[in-house]
């Protein structure tokens, strides 16, 4: 399974294709979500932990896949759960523009033919958003089996992004968690801070 960079997701009708800004790559996450569970660490009895020094070159290429092979374990159940995606995607996106009824018979065949040439752009979309959401779903079982109930963190490599994810994956959870993040100064610099906590208010 290669992991490489696309873009947003595109938006295709039949005068062409442009892409949807607020739906990014999630290749862009996938590196700060291994080092987050790699910086953190899980078996220490203390609540509150700090991340530093983030790396400064992202993981890429082959360095990136096997990392993601090291986390996600089953890479066939994952390319099965990335074809089955696109997919359902392209054909939802194929019935809408066959059950149009304003279109014409030109502009549908344009429509179909530029979703279909967006075929491999979507795979790859998908793929990156299927192994982004692999990596969240280790980052919070390992989290929630931890004593860690507050992350600093900071203010750069998408850190922020990623854990505002992680906290949606965590209300989901069983048992599910609130969390919140918050940018605080600290020693005078400005840093983010993510915090747990049971759903419900419990703490």
């Amino acid at each position: 399974m290669k992991l490489h960079e696309v873009g947003p997701k595109p938006i295709v009708n039949q005068h062409g294709v442009s892409f949807d800004t607020t739906q990014p790559d999630r290749y862009a996450f996938l590196s700060p979500a291994l080092e987050l569970s790699e910086a953190l660490d899980f078996d220490a009895e203390h609540e509150e932990q700090h991340i530093k020094e983030p790396r400064s070159v992202p993981y890429r290429g082959a360095e990136l896949e096997e990392k993601v092979r090291e986390q996600c374990g089953d890479i066939d159940t994952l390319l099965e759960e990335r074809e089955r995606k696109t997919r359902e995607l392209i054909e939802e996106l194929q019935r809408k523009v066959e059950n149009a009824q304003r279109l014409s018979p030109d502009e549908k065949r344009a429509w179909l033919g530029n979703i279909e040439s967006m075929r491999e752009y979507y795979l790859q979309y998908v793929t990156n958003e299927t192994v982004y959401a692999c990596l969240l779903r280790k980052l919070a079982d390992r989290f929630l089996r931890s004593h860690i109930s507050s992350i600093t963190f900071p203010l750069r490599n998408h850190y922020g992004l990623v854990l505002d994810d992680l906290i949606h994956i965590l209300r989901d959870h069983k048992p599910p968690f609130d969390g919140e993040i918050a940018v605080e100064k600290r020693d005078g610099v400005l840093v983010g801070r993510f915090r747990k906590s049971r759903s419900g208010g419990a703490k």
